[in-house]
């Protein structure tokens, strides 16, 4: 498996870190974890066309995390993009209520040519494709899920946003890849959120070969986050950049220059 990430950001704007969006690819599969404003454009600057997407987790509902899902709607009704196969989008309990509110704003948002299957997911484990994805329960919000993906002997785990919680241990437990909320530096921690060495904390606890630092607010520019989180954890650390490429056949954990 490989992942490409799309937005290190926040809801803040800054010229360079669009908000929440990253690509997982395995063969001739492609899976969206997150969706945040701006993400359908890193799509295509990392070469992926929206109808080539078998499907999107959604980690909580926060616009930086989900506003572009109407947009990819909208677009999946072109028929420059016909045929495509079914689309499904996964997501904790209130996924539904979501999308007909946005459809009932924007009408022109209902699919058209293609299939939308829309899943609200409980705690634990079911088939995406070609993946094997478990979601479990993270503390930031009432609906927010970390997923566990798994793929030929390869397990990548997504935090989401994320305060302290056990559950992170869990989430990461042996994956090769932890992509991992590092929201603010040690000594600035923000609720809802992790710092360098909090992140760092559970990825050694889980036993995580790489942690990937990312959704980085403003105040994080400048910082050695890398060093933060060097003193708790002795594993490779990678700091998120928009359109890095991770992973790669023998070497699940190494980063590539952003594109």
């Amino acid at each position: 498996m490989n992942v490409v990430v799309l937005g290190s950001g926040t809801a803040v704007p800054v010229p360079d870190r669009f908000p929440a969006g990253y690509l997982v690819e395995h063969g001739t599969h492609r899976l969206l974890i997150d969706c945040g404003p701006g993400i359908l454009r890193r799509l295509a600057q990392a070469g992926t066309s929206v109808r080539d997407l078998d499907a999107v987790l959604l980690t909580h509902y926060h616009t930086d995390h989900c506003a572009d899902v109407a947009p990819l709607l909208f677009a999946l009704r072109s028929p420059h993009l016909s045929p495509r196969p079914p689309l499904t989008i996964y997501g904790a309990p209130g996924l539904r209520r979501l999308i007909e509110r946005l459809t009932e704003a924007w009408p022109w948002l209902a699919p058209k040519g293609y299939e939308l299957r829309l899943v609200e997911l409980a705690p634990g484990t079911f088939a995406a494709d070609d993946f094997e994805v478990t979601a479990v329960p993270i503390r930031h919000t009432a609906q927010s899920l970390g997923y566990r993906i798994h793929a030929d002997g390869t397990r990548i785990a997504f935090s989401g946003d994320a305060d302290t919680c056990d559950e992170l241990v869990d989430l990461a437990r042996g994956a090769d890849l932890f992509v991992c909320d590092t929201a603010s530096p040690d000594g600035r921690k923000l609720d809802g959120h992790l710092t360098p060495g909090l992140a760092a904390g559970y990825a050694a606890r889980a036993g995580a070969g790489t942690l990937v630092m990312t959704h980085f607010y403003p105040e994080c520019e400048g910082v050695d986050l890398i060093a933060q989180a060097r003193a708790r954890f002795d594993g490779q650390i990678v700091a998120a950049e928009d359109l890095m490429r991770l992973g790669g056949p023998g070497r699940p954990g190494g980063p590539s220059a952003p594109s």
